[in-house]
């Protein structure tokens, strides 16, 4: 059955928090849905405890933390427009089903190679596209039975090339168009365009249209303005001397085509590192963050960095509240978010979220969520193991949810009139 949910991936992705840095929390009181109101619920993979946990967002309370059947559970993905989720469990040949509704295991996606991530769907076809974490492959799910209608890549166990990014063996899994999909294969530094069709007789046929190399591992793609238009987030590579980068494409007739490219590079390369860019709402502007600590802003008119803002170590996603012109910053590696203005591309405060590192894994989240109200940013301090709410009135932490483990990814699915066109 269909869902009303609407869903929010992280690919905009968060922040941590500890009982170090915060003595105390807000009480959760229920919080009944008005008629213009909304329900958002969160899913998040915990690796450290082979498990997804489930959070009531409204109320900061713990609905569920249910054991996966695959191991090293990382994002969690809303599968297509149905009332379940996909667990992305890195270190088996499968995705757990789980019901939305119920929280239960309800199947398994098999698969011939480990899965990376499944956040890309596919609405006109009806499917989930899923890329490989040990293997540079892509499956194609069909959402209606959990099944794979194809796959693609080398079936090959590649040991990583030493990109910054680690070892998974592609990039985020990304739809060009209706009919044309990606594979970012990281260990060869190359980027697949493949076109799928459905024939007559029901069955699937795939094609690979054309490759183009890179310079480094890329992490991502991301749509541009105009409907040709894509660009990549190279990520670096010190022991080549490569700074990260990003490149612009155009797309015609299935071939991608270099327009221009523009390194980061303004520091030691071998400190550099990137892991995420986002969009800017304006369209033109893109933030790229680096491990280094800096939020690089791009012109993707001109392809030029018009500004370096120093924010926290590790800085990744940025998750934008455009009616307050407001940009919260992730700092994997550091104690705090970064909040900026993104009228003129410059910090307003540094928000501490987590406390040390304990855990050994990131402090903060890859996923996050800004509510459809714009008043809250909502986030995991992933290795201290404590989801937060940071009120976007006042700029500081408003509510945290202790749930242990480390909840590394996942989706927030929310109900409600607000959440319509989010």
């Amino acid at each position: 059955m269909k869902s009303k949910h609407k869903y929010f991936n992280s690919l905009l992705l968060a922040a941590s928090l500890s009982t170090a840095a915060v003595t105390s929390s807000v009480a959760a009181t229920e919080v009944p849905l008005e008629e213009d109101g909304f329900e958002i619920v969160a899913y998040y993979g915990d690796k450290l405890e082979d498990r997804v946990v489930v959070v009531d967002v409204n109320n900061m309370t713990l609905k569920s933390a249910n054991a996966t059947y695959g191991t090293d559970p990382y994002p969690v993905d809303k599968a297509g427009d149905l009332d379940k989720v996909y667990a992305v469990t890195r270190g088996s040949n499968s995705m757990d089903v789980i019901d939305s509704q119920t929280f239960e295991q309800i199947g398994l996606v098999e698969l011939p190679h480990y899965p990376r991530s499944a956040e890309a769907y596919n609405a006109h076809m009806r499917l989930q596209l899923v890329t490989g974490a040990d293997k540079p492959m892509a499956s194609l799910i069909d959402i209606d039975t959990d099944t794979v209608i194809a796959s693609v890549g080398e079936n090959i166990v590649y040991e990583a090339n030493g990109d910054y990014g680690g070892s998974n063996a592609t990039g985020h899994p990304f739809w060009f168009s209706k009919k044309r999909f990606a594979l970012i294969d990281r260990p060869n530094r190359t980027i697949h365009v493949y076109k799928v069709r459905l024939k007559r007789n029901g069955e699937y046929k795939v094609t690979e249209l054309s490759s183009i190399a890179t310079p480094t591992a890329v992490h991502h793609l991301m749509q541009g303005e105009r409907k040709r238009i894509f660009y990549a987030l190279a990520e670096g590579s010190a022991q080549n001397n490569y700074a990260p980068l990003v490149i612009k494409y155009k797309m015609q007739k299935g071939v991608l085509t270099e327009l221009a490219q523009t390194s980061l590079a303004q520091d030691s390369i071998e400190v550099m590192g990137s892991h995420h860019a986002n969009m800017h709402p304006d369209g033109q502007h893109m933030y790229i963050g680096s491990t280094e600590g800096n939020l690089y802003v791009l012109d993707t008119e001109t392809m030029t960095i018009v500004k370096t803002i120093e924010v926290g170590l590790g800085a990744g996603h940025t998750t934008f509240a455009p009616d307050r012109n407001l940009a919260i910053v992730t700092n994997h590696k550091d104690t705090f978010v970064s909040v900026i203005d993104t009228t003129t591309h410059s910090l307003i405060k540094n928000v501490t979220v987590s406390g040390a590192q304990k855990n050994g894994t990131i402090l903060q989240s890859h996923t996050s969520l800004v509510s459809p109200d714009m008043n809250y940013f909502y986030a995991f301090a992933t290795d201290n193991g404590i989801f937060f709410e940071l009120d976007l009135n006042t700029l500081e932490v408003s509510r945290t949810l202790e749930t242990g483990g480390t909840p590394l990814q996942g989706v927030f699915l929310c109900d409600g009139q607000s959440c319509s066109g989010m």
